[in-house]
């Protein structure tokens, strides 16, 4: 895409939805602002009762549900945090940084072991379940580590840029990698990688159907699908006047949450068959990052670089803005 092009597209964009009025917009319950110099990434407990939230600075915050009141904090990081799981019983969590550390943690933010990785992590994804944690670097490599001891199990795709976003769907044994190198790759236990149609900008996200038979990517403006495993693409076009930074499914796996950046910092949910927005969410005051689905579909977190991290109640009555 060409940058006169993109300018015309932004433009366009910027046009279309200064003039939309009236539109239904389901507001935060909660804004906490300033918890984070910038958000980057957000996670529920498996029990939807507490959330976590990660920025720039490399501090974990925990949250208490149903009000967004913030717990606890600490530092976990000497660089931005880029990925936080909970583990079962949720009093201990995992998180990865971009100072290239994996650590478990206690809920009250002490330590209990940790891994020094061989480069910045950009995006940590983990199933404790298939005791399994997937890294992606800033040297290219996506890695594969044992949860339950830390070990390195082996190295799979590798990109001439950092790694964007990593994906898994473990009941099918599939993952997936993009890169600033604007490739996705996807791969399993018998397959080598296998590059699939470049979409049209970097993949920013990654996310696997809950049935596995998609791989969704989000980019400028539209949602990218590929067909698992003969890799064809789809080009999915939506609301978002911007990046398309993070999609996750709802816990049916009917809608795709997602939150925009650059040109917007919409929060939608995504009708996952055609990329029609389902429901309306209020927006952030600056680029949009990070978004998390409770486990009990009752919530969703928001955090961008507004500093905010946003809670939204889908019981709270939705009034028109």
């Amino acid at each position: 895409m060409t940058p006169t092009r993109l300018a015309s597209i932004i433009l366009a964009c910027l046009l279309t939805t200064a003039c939309v009025s009236n539109i239904q917009r389901h507001p935060a319950k909660t804004i906490n602002e300033g918890a984070h110099s910038g958000g980057s990434t957000l996670s529920f407990s498996n029990n939807s009762s507490i959330a976590a939230s990660g920025g720039w600075s490399g501090n974990i915050r925990l949250w208490q549900m149903p009000d967004g009141s913030h717990i606890h904090k600490w530092k976990a990081h000497t660089g931005s945090v880029n990925g936080i799981l909970f583990l079962q019983g949720d009093k201990k969590l995992i998180s990865g940084g971009y100072d290239g550390r994996i650590v478990e943690w206690n809920i009250n933010g002490s330590e209990i072991r940790s891994v020094t990785t061989p480069s910045p992590i950009r995006h940590l994804i983990a199933n404790e379940q298939h005791d399994h944690i997937l890294t992606g670097h800033k040297d290219g490599v996506v890695r594969q580590w044992r949860l339950s001891d830390f070990k390195q199990l082996n190295e799979t795709a590798k990109h001439s840029g950092a790694i964007r976003a990593v994906a898994a769907h473990y009941p099918s044994n599939w993952m997936a990698s993009s890169g600033d190198d604007g490739e996705v790759w996807i791969w399993n236990s018998e397959q080598k990688p296998k590059r699939l149609t470049d979409p049209g900008s970097d993949a920013r996200t990654l996310v696997f159907s809950p049935d596995g038979k998609y791989l969704y990517g989000g980019a400028w403006f539209h949602l990218y699908r590929w067909g698992i495993p003969d890799g064809k693409m789809e080009l999915l076009k939506t609301d978002h006047a911007g990046i398309i930074n993070e999609i996750r499914f709802g816990p049916k796996g009917d809608y795709l949450a997602s939150i925009s950046r650059q040109t917007d910092s919409a929060v939608l949910f995504l009708n996952p068959d055609n990329g029609q927005t389902v429901k309306h969410f209020q927006k952030h005051e600056l680029c949009g990052v990070a978004i998390a689905v409770s486990p009990n579909g009752r919530y969703i977190s928001t955090t961008s670089d507004d500093a905010s991290v946003r809670f939204y109640d889908l019981e709270q009555q939705v009034l028109r803005q």
